[in-house]
């Protein structure tokens, strides 16, 4: 009887994963991908053929914890999801709140309602923003609650002490270890 084999597919992941020690885990990937139009879109594992991929992140399967690799200028990103919106995130643990532009809040469909008017002292000065308080904002896989978003009008997307505060966090071996506190 002859059965049918697959070839496996390799990736970026799965060698972080033949340098981990001791039992074979399941890992998933969190994947940016740019697609040829453009536009990008964050998936488990591997890209779709004719988009451009990079791995943000490696799930080792334990409920609580999510390894992100450093950038070349050695800085960590993940995902930020608010309200069904996904985007990239810079971890930033000198920023006091998630941070978001102007543009980023609307298409994340953030009310503008419950806003307060501050103003906050950042490398480059004084700059006012808006914040508000949401009641669950996605940082990689921990939905975390309560978190004060400051909305500008142009800033990078940065995942602040607001967020970060609810996590543990660690550098091992380079790698930013995130878990659930």
């Amino acid at each position: 009887m002859h059965l049918p084999t697959t070839k496996p597919r390799l990736s970026c992941a799965l060698i972080v994963l033949l340098l981990q020690t001791g039992p074979a885990v399941q890992a998933q990937t969190i994947q940016r991908c740019t697609q040829a139009d453009g536009s990008v879109l964050y998936q488990q594992d591997v890209c779709p053929p004719g988009s451009n991929g990079k791995a943000m992140a490696v799930d080792y399967g334990a409920a609580n914890i999510l390894t992100l690799s450093a950038n070349g200028a050695h800085q960590y990103s993940t995902t930020l999801t608010i309200n069904g919106v996904t985007v990239t995130g810079q971890i930033d643990t000198g920023a006091t709140f998630v941070t978001l532009s102007t543009e980023t809040a609307n298409r994340m469909r953030i009310s503008t309602a419950d806003m307060q008017n501050r103003y906050l002292q950042t490398a480059n000065g004084i700059i006012g923003t808006a914040n508000v308080k949401m009641a669950v904002v996605k940082v990689g896989k921990f939905d975390l609650y309560n978190v004060e978003v400051a909305i500008t009008p142009s800033s990078p997307t940065l995942i602040g002490m607001s967020a970060l505060s609810q996590l543990k966090f660690a550098n091992e071996n380079g790698n930013l270890v995130l878990s659930k506190r």
